[in-house]
């Protein structure tokens, strides 16, 4: 089962991205549906079922043991990855926390035999794949907000009509202190 965790992005806020996203850029790649928009925390990648029956009981041992708190973020920031062919937006700074939560959970993930990604954290929701040049950039970047409570764990299926993102787990966050 190929999978991942990542923070999902309510129906609400996924179709303001898509509004900003269809109005303001021309892009020659494809569009990522609004239904796949999410932020990444840590690539799994292949792993058998069993593997990630004890990895989720791995996280639920930490959570349960030290806690970790959700926040806002303002995703105002796009970005351009060129090898993948990825253009990206996301916030521009973002509470350590988030940081502290992808590291624990991709080390968790490693420890099961998932993959090691070695650069450094970006959140980031994905807007288009298979871009072959950098996109100009769009004039302004009003703020998107975006809370997260929770987190979940993710299978990527791939269908007829391409890959689509089904949570398997979810784990709700400490709340954020103000």
């Amino acid at each position: 089962m190929r999978a991942f965790f990542g923070l999902e992005i309510e129906a609400a806020t996924a179709l303001q991205i898509a509004q900003w996203r269809d109005r303001q850029l021309i892009v020659d790649g494809r569009p990522v549906p609004p239904a796949n928009f999410h932020i990444t925390l840590a690539f799994i990648g292949e792993l058998a079922e069993s593997s990630l029956e004890r990895l989720c009981r791995s996280v639920d041992e930490w959570l349960e043991r030290d806690g970790i708190q959700g926040a806002d973020l303002d995703l105002q920031a796009i970005g351009y990855w060129q090898k993948p062919g990825i253009y990206w937006l996301g916030p521009q700074t973002w509470p350590q926390q988030l940081s502290q939560l992808a590291t624990k959970l991709a080390g968790l993930a490693a420890r099961m035999g998932g993959k090691r990604d070695k650069s450094a954290y970006q959140p980031h929701v994905t807007l288009f794949r298979g871009c072959n040049t950098a996109p100009p950039a769009p004039q302004a970047v009003a703020p998107i907000p975006l809370s997260y409570r929770q987190f979940a764990l993710f299978e990527s299926r791939q269908g007829k009509s391409g890959v689509s993102y089904h949570p398997l787990h979810h784990w709700d966050l400490l709340p954020p202190q103000h």
